[in-house]
């Protein structure tokens, strides 16, 4: 398990540092982070609050992830009470008081699935909309009202910007796209700025010496003296 993790780890530091040091990897970074926030930019929308019908029967069925399912008026549509974002904690109520249901507001434009199994073997699927808000009375006549901090903070619904998070992921992106291009040049003027010409790698004075030195040890592989060619009288018949 820890060998894995590691090995994990040094994965993604060889992605970082391949998207970081790069120029292939720095216009892939660019490439997704500019999809990224345009397409998390445009999907910023109008978030509506809508009452429900008026509630003549309502039935709740909880679950053990702190969930409730509520259908009224014998519909099919769900509305689902997340306890955890309400205000105060609502957990239990329903099956412990007993309560009628007075007003319930929901999300219009949240929908999401439904899949609860039920103790008794029975399935429900569906799908249902996000609770903002209810009121309730209890058996012994005590009324009390839910809320969550969306609904507490803009009761007439908000609007769900996100391009403050998506502007941030695409100047990233196009810092990134300007150094893939431009980045090799700048680095190129600032080799001229130094005296230095672009693509030559600058060898040290040891080195220099060294090279110089064995050049002129042996500037030539020494032979000796070219031996010469005996005559033939018999090269003249020929």
């Amino acid at each position: 398990m820890l060998a894995g993790l590691i090995n994990l780890m040094m994965a993604l530091l060889r992605l970082l540092w391949f998207l970081l040091s790069t120029r292939v990897g720095n216009l892939l970074a660019a490439a997704g982070l500019l999809i990224s926030g345009f397409l998390w930019g445009v999907t910023s929308h109008q978030v509506h609050f809508q009452d429900a019908p008026a509630i003549a029967w309502f039935q709740d069925y909880s679950s053990d992830e702190g969930y409730d399912y509520l259908q009224i008026n014998h519909g099919q549509q769900f509305y689902v009470i997340k306890d955890a974002d309400f205000s105060p904690y609502p957990g239990g109520v329903f099956a412990d008081t007993r309560p009628r249901l007075l007003s319930l507001v929901y999300e219009s434009d949240a929908q999401q699935s439904v899949e609860l199994n039920l103790q008794n073997g029975e399935r429900l699927t569906g799908s249902g909309y996000r609770v903002v808000a209810f009121s309730l009375v209890t058996e012994e006549g005590q009324p009390y009202t839910f809320t969550t901090a969306d609904y507490r903070t803009s009761p007439r619904g908000f609007y769900d910007d996100h391009w403050p998070v998506a502007t941030w992921l695409l100047l990233i992106g196009f810092a990134f796209l300007a150094w893939a291009l431009l980045g090799p040049l700048v680095l190129d003027l600032l080799l001229l700025h130094r005296g230095r010409v672009p693509g030559e790698e600058p060898i040290s004075t040891e080195k220099a010496y060294r090279l110089l030195g064995r050049q002129l040890s042996n500037p030539w592989l020494w032979r000796g003296p070219k031996k010469p060619r005996e005559f033939d009288p018999r090269d003249l018949a020929k």
